[in-house]
């Protein structure tokens, strides 16, 4: 018979399951345990020594539960390192779906912070406190069948009465270090975002004096931080001394106590009672793990929350409908084609209008297209909406009325993966990553081989200077690309697009920071990155716009015709 594997997604349950059993299993273990001893106590009072059985059974009794001590956690966790990556991938991919604009709501720090720690406290909580938790909290009701079954069913009824008290407890730790357990997790992630953005704008805060006062932010965020941490620690040493010095106390006493009356009752030997008091202590089993892990356990779901809230937030942009997506013929022509206008544009906008505010439309009833071949310019004032449409072309944001075409197809209706595989963008601000320039560069074309980079590299006007580097396309590129000039790490963003080979082509002002011979060798190689291409040149620089055939203007949302001398 073929063996079944299990899904990725099951063995945590399938491993959390065992541990529970298990647990249950070492609880019954050391109930059977005490039973035997309580015996053994009677045999021994009466003057005849224990039998050999009871030696054997209480020997392996204390192996099966020493075995379950250890095997419980081994269970519970054995996934965990797993279920860790698997929930961080989707916190990540979580973050790419809300795009860029969760940058405007959120710093990156606090993210990082969630996708990190978060996460890991977390995928901790559920391998090393929940699954033992769920079996500690069975155990008291099998160790009471037993009890009910082999000693005294009215003693087991009332220690029954009494167990309720203790997932009341629990929830009354739960609820009273909750806010604590979360202040702690808001003042994490908050210190993490600022030590990040210390480190991002150091050479800033050089220029400017002010590294000494935000040492002492970062020194004042680095405190809260700990002050948070030690009343959670304060709280679990409440915990501890409410548990082990009240609670346990009491209840091992009553127990005790009612060990005593069943014997004088006659319903019980001396015996059955002392093993009574010695089961009474694995009742309080669950009690006794929230001590021990009361840290794990609070951080961990306050952790959980904070995950649970973040992947909550809805992304601005997401997938069509799988199934309209899914049957979309490819193929199907455009409008202007369908009419028998000629060959379709590779990116139009139609009536096209968009606001972030109801108040204060940004696009209004936006139409243009662009052919393949062609050059656009738009041009226009600050904040004119420029940057908007761009983003609309790349569905970073839907427009509210209209439609967006991308190489013939309505952009709402295609996956977003084939929107974005058409379109490749120069923008002002180039974002290389820590790593070596082959890195960066096979970002656009994973895979590609060394020839092919190389005459990206050539067609950017950037061959001979990674030549002249000893590394050659293994030079480190320095965090954010600071071992570049900004001249070059525009030519690296060139050379991506030319690795992309995008039919679409958008140049969002990019000579807006170079000097002026990086310029002309910028404009040069994009030149040699638009022939064929669709071009979509957004600038106020007239050297940037100045091969374009066609230039727009955008001015209080409305696009309109512009002469060739318009700046």
């Amino acid at each position: 018979m073929p063996r079944l594997a299990l899904s990725a997604s099951s063995r945590p349950i399938v491993s959390r399951a065992a541990a529970v059993v298990l647990a249950i299993g070492g609880g019954c273990a050391l109930a059977v345990c005490y039973l035997t001893l309580g015996e053994a106590f009677d045999a021994v009072r009466g003057g005849v020594r224990p039998a050999e059985r009871d030696y054997a059974v209480m020997a392996g009794t204390v192996i099966v539960a020493a075995l379950a001590a250890w095997g419980v956690p081994a269970l519970a966790g054995r996934d965990q390192p797993r279920e860790e990556h698997r929930e961080r991938a989707a916190v990540v991919r979580h973050i790419f779906a809300l795009g860029a604009a969760e940058r405007t709501r959120e710093r990156a720090g606090r993210i990082v912070s969630t996708a990190t720690d978060g996460v890991e406290r977390a995928a901790a909580y559920r391998g090393t406190f929940l699954a033992p938790m769920i079996g500690s909290l069975a155990v008291p009701l099998a160790v009471l069948t037993i009890l009910g079954a082999a000693v005294d069913p009215v003693s087991a009824l009332v220690l029954a009465i009494a167990l309720p008290a203790i997932p009341a407890t629990l929830g009354v730790f739960q609820s009273i270090f909750r806010k604590v357990s979360s202040a702690y997790r808001a003042s994490s992630r908050a210190a993490s975002a600022q030590f990040l953005d210390a480190i991002q704008g150091l050479g800033t805060l050089r220029l400017l004096g002010a590294h000494w006062d935000m040492g002492r932010g970062l020194a004042g965020a680095a405190e809260d931080v700990r002050r948070h941490v030690m009343r959670l620690l304060a709280g679990n040493q409440l915990v501890l001394l409410i548990v082990d010095s009240l609670f346990s106390l009491a209840f091992v006493t009553a127990a005790g106590g009612l060990a005593l009356v069943r014997f004088d009752a006659g319903a019980i030997t001396a015996g059955q009672g002392l093993a009574l008091v010695l089961c009474a202590l694995l009742l309080l089993d669950p009690l006794d793990r929230v001590g021990q892990f009361f840290y794990i356990g609070m951080g961990g779901l306050a952790s959980i929350r904070e995950i649970k809230a973040f992947r909550g937030e809805p992304p601005v942009i997401c997938e069509p409908d799988s199934s309209r997506a899914a049957h979309r013929d490819p193929a199907t022509p455009p409008r202007s084609h369908a009419r028998g206008e000629g060959p379709a544009p590779l990116l139009e906008f139609t009536n096209v209008s968009f606001a972030y505010d109801d108040a204060a439309p940004v696009l209004r009833d936006v139409t243009f297209a662009v052919h393949a071949g062609e050059r656009v310019g738009l041009i226009g004032p600050s904040g004119a909406g420029k940057t908007t449409v761009a983003d609309l072309a790349q569905a970073m944001l839907r427009p509210l009325a209209g439609t967006v075409w991308v190489s013939g197809r309505d952009a709402r209706t295609q996956p977003l993966a084939w929107l974005r595989s058409q379109i490749a963008v120069v923008a002002q601000h180039t974002y290389l990553f820590t790593g070596t320039l082959r890195d960066n560069l096979l970002i656009a074309a994973p895979g590609a081989p060394d020839a092919i980079v190389w005459q990206a590299l050539a067609a950017a006007d950037l061959a001979d200077m990674v030549r002249s580097l000893p590394a050659g396309l293994a030079t480190p590129v320095g965090e954010r690309g600071l071992a570049l000039s900004g001249g070059q790490a525009q030519r690296v963003a060139i050379a991506r697009a030319f690795l992309k080979d995008a039919p679409i082509l958008i140049l969002d002002e990019p000579t807006a920071h170079v000097d002026l011979a990086s310029e002309r060798a910028i404009l040069d190689a994009l030149d040699r990155l638009a022939d064929g291409r669709a071009v979509l040149t957004i600038s106020h620089r007239p050297a940037t716009i100045g091969s374009a055939t066609r230039v727009i203007v955008l001015r209080d949302g409305i696009v309109t015709p512009a002469s060739r001398g318009t700046s």
